[in-house]
């Protein structure tokens, strides 16, 4: 198979994937009566993050030539894409809701979410300069990071009584079945075998998408960690930008919200927790720049959103970061390299 037929083939291995299995995980949390925060920051974000959670992982279970510096690009990567062009894209879905081209989510929600990030994010730059027994703490801390972010999030979270979209599993059948008033909870055998299914395609998506990449970076003998703090987060964010869309359409603005700054909590938590235990977590001048921005970005949602609404013309400039980065990479290319010791 052809380069160009592997990506095509990854890219659409993954975003169908992770439809599946945001679908599948939001009905999971009709049925564990969660509301939109827990729904959100915890579930949907759950499953928009397991693409860039599994390349990181079969990144480093192939030990292919680029193993680990496609793993150290996709975990560092994609809370920056996320917060920059992420946020950038869900800001243009806002604008275009002429009706009410205000993003309303809830504040508290987004400080948790962010905060989490933040602390963990803190984390994986100091591991930067560890010796790999501290690494091995600072997972550990990560880990604990996100449970008590995930234990806060649910003690404060609030039951909705909205149903999800059909279960894409049985969606012809609840399309006989009439209007969307009259659909019935799936069981729990039909969830779960849709959640296996999507986990199924995700892992052999994001083995594609390595062998794809590494393969690229050899052929154009540029670093892959350059190529991968770029191409991975842009195929593997794509499921949570579009979510995301698709939420500000139907005036969900607390899942849209949350589908983004819950996963960013998620990645810097538990992939970041892999990354500095099996990696050599030097990102080089590239990641390190590309941590920086991603830090500056997050602050300035932050203060965008200090009390929950935000016009869609002020979430627009956040991704300015993430295209004066691909002009960086493009331009300084090697040079932005890391250099192992």
């Amino acid at each position: 198979m052809t380069t160009a037929l592997l990506f095509a083939a990854s890219l659409a291995l993954i975003v169908v994937a992770a439809e599946l299995f945001t679908n599948a995980v939001e009905w999971a949390g009709f049925v564990l009566g969660l509301g939109a925060g827990a729904t959100g920051s915890l579930l949907a974000a759950l499953g928009t993050a397991l693409p860039e959670t599994v390349v990181p992982v079969v990144a480093i279970a192939s030990r292919q030539p680029s193993s680990d510096a496609v793993a150290m690009g996709a975990i560092v990567g994609a809370p920056f894409l996320l917060l920059t062009l992420g946020m950038g894209v869900t800001g243009v879905a806002v604008l275009l809701r002429r009706r009410r081209p205000v993003l309303e989510a809830d504040a508290g929600q987004l400080r948790r979410d962010l905060g989490a990030f933040a602390a963990g994010f803190a984390l994986l730059a100091l591991a930067v300069v560890l010796p790999l027994p501290a690494r091995v703490v600072v997972a550990v801390a990560l880990l604990g990071i996100y449970a008590g972010y995930v234990i806060v999030t649910l003690r404060e979270d609030r039951p909705t009584d909205a149903m999800p979209e059909p279960l894409h599993l049985l969606r012809w059948s609840s399309a006989r079945a009439g209007s969307k008033g009259e659909q019935r909870p799936p069981r729990g055998g039909a969830v779960a075998l849709q959640l296996v299914g999507a986990v199924a395609m995700l892992v052999l998506g994001a083995d594609l998408f390595v062998r794809a990449l590494d393969r690229t970076s050899t052929a154009l003998g540029v670093s892959a960690l350059v190529l991968s703090l770029v191409l991975v987060p842009l195929a593997t964010e794509f499921p949570e930008t579009f979510n995301s869309v698709l939420w500000v359409r139907s005036d969900d603005d607390r899942l849209a919200l949350g589908n983004i700054a819950g996963a960013t909590a998620f990645q810097a938590c538990l992939p970041g927790a892999l990354g500095v235990v099996f990696t050599p977590w030097r990102p080089g001048a590239a990641g390190l720049i590309n941590g920086t921005l991603t830090a500056l970005t997050a602050a300035y949602t932050l203060v965008l959103l200090r009390d929950g609404r935000c016009q869609g013309w002020r979430l627009v400039f956040s991704a300015l970061p993430w295209v004066g980065y691909v002009v960086l990479v493009l331009v300084a290319g090697e040079r932005l390299a890391p250099v192992h010791g």
